[in-house]
């Protein structure tokens, strides 16, 4: 089953990772961390993708846009003083895994 998961896993700790650290550090450090973070997240990306990873282009787009919304907010949100990611990693997770089971359900793959 880790197989199914791994990379969605990976990508949700390394989302509150972030996130949690941003309270923290001056802005200029979110940006420079924004920035890191994304490049290390699109490098396991093409990694997952060449291992075939993902279900199919839609699955694989929704983890896509969670990578590029860690560049984002570092980028054009200038203080991170909240802790509302907390919901939008809830609403990603709700997404992704609700989006995996019906894609694998429809593929008959049992997980």
């Amino acid at each position: 089953m880790i197989k199914h998961w791994s990379f969605s896993l990976l990508l949700g700790g390394i989302y509150l990772l972030i996130f949690n650290l941003w309270l923290v550090v001056p802005r200029g450090w979110v940006v420079a961390s924004g920035i890191t973070a994304t490049l290390a997240l699109l490098a396991m990306f093409a990694l997952a993708v060449r291992a075939r990873y993902f279900i199919n282009f839609w699955d694989g787009l929704l983890h896509f846009v969670v990578i590029i919304d860690v560049l984002l907010e570092a980028i054009f949100i200038p203080i991170h003083h909240a802790t509302g990611f907390y919901l939008c990693a809830l609403a990603f997770a709700i997404v992704i895994a609700g989006y995996r089971f019906y894609a694998l359900r429809r593929q008959g793959i049992r997980i």
